[in-house]
């Protein structure tokens, strides 16, 4: 009898280790399949994750190459226009390179923070050729005049801002809320006014005139300077920044002005690069 019990107690101990053995096994086969799903699961992301990377990638280029287009075309309506004055030469492609120059050295000297980002200074690079479209309803009599205007037909000239604003807006009207229009807005109206409100036409005053007509007026008034028109002779560049130095404070935003003097040779490197376009 004591055998028959003994042999049922190691038969019970060999039934538990072997359910403690098959239960081991089971946990550890279970974990590794776990292991091995999470581990293709993974992967399965990841592939995942870089094929939507991969076509986030594919759309922006798109939408990028469709942009730029629609903004070559722009610019060379622009340009078409700017052609009546055969001495304007590649004004519109220098004074949107100034204009970048000067967006980037603010944000490096850490100004305009809320306001300069990558999406602000790809825009008014590409929105600053617009500033004179408004050009295309000014009479050849006019634009094109060697010698002083008269008062009547200076007036005529400064309307230029607003029939360039006008033809903007009306597109903007169909377009809300398009960074790039709404800058061309701003820099179409408002880049002949001056630091002191002596500009036209509304004659704003220092912060109320929008950044980036600020930015633009300078890099315009630099190279109509450095160019050759129907009523001057082409200035030096060191005759140029004396000049913008003499209307810091008064025609020009003092901060823009310190910011073009510091980083002046960066113009004269534009122009001779691109004046011969």
């Amino acid at each position: 009898m004591e055998n028959l019990n003994e042999h049922k107690l190691f038969l019970e101990y060999f039934a538990n280790q072997v359910d403690n053995n098959i239960q081991n096994h089971l946990v550890s086969e279970l974990m590794t399949r776990y292991a091995d799903m999470s581990k293709q699961l993974e992967e399965k992301n990841q592939l995942l994750n870089e094929y939507n990377n991969h076509l986030e990638k594919l759309v922006q280029e798109k939408v990028k190459e469709i942009s730029s287009s629609q903004v070559a075309t722009i610019h060379a309506l622009v340009k078409s226009a700017e052609s009546r004055d055969d001495d304007t030469g590649a004004h519109i492609e220098r004074t949107a390179r100034y204009c970048r120059v000067i967006a980037e050295k603010l944000r490096e000297a850490g100004m305009y923070e809320d306001l300069i980002n990558d999406e602000y200074i790809e825009n008014i690079e590409m929105a600053a050729p617009l500033h004179d479209i408004g050009k295309v309803g000014i009479p050849d009599a006019i634009l094109l005049k060697p010698g002083r205007l008269t008062d009547e037909e200076f007036e005529t000239m400064k309307s230029h801002v607003i029939k360039g604003y006008d033809t903007l807006a009306s597109v903007d009207n169909l377009y809300h809320e398009n960074a790039f229009l709404r800058l061309g807005m701003e820099i179409s109206r408002y880049h002949h006014e001056k630091w002191d409100g002596g500009g036209y036409l509304s004659e704003l005053l220092q912060g109320e005139i929008p950044l980036s007509a600020r930015i633009m007026a300078l890099s315009d008034v630099y190279d109509a300077l450095r160019s050759k028109r129907v009523y001057k002779e082409a200035f030096s560049h060191e005759k140029t920044v004396s000049i913008i130095k003499e209307g810091r404070g008064n025609h020009f935003d003092p901060e823009l002005v310190d910011i073009f003097l510091e980083h002046n040779e960066l113009f004269n490197d534009i122009y001779n690069e691109l004046s011969n376009m």
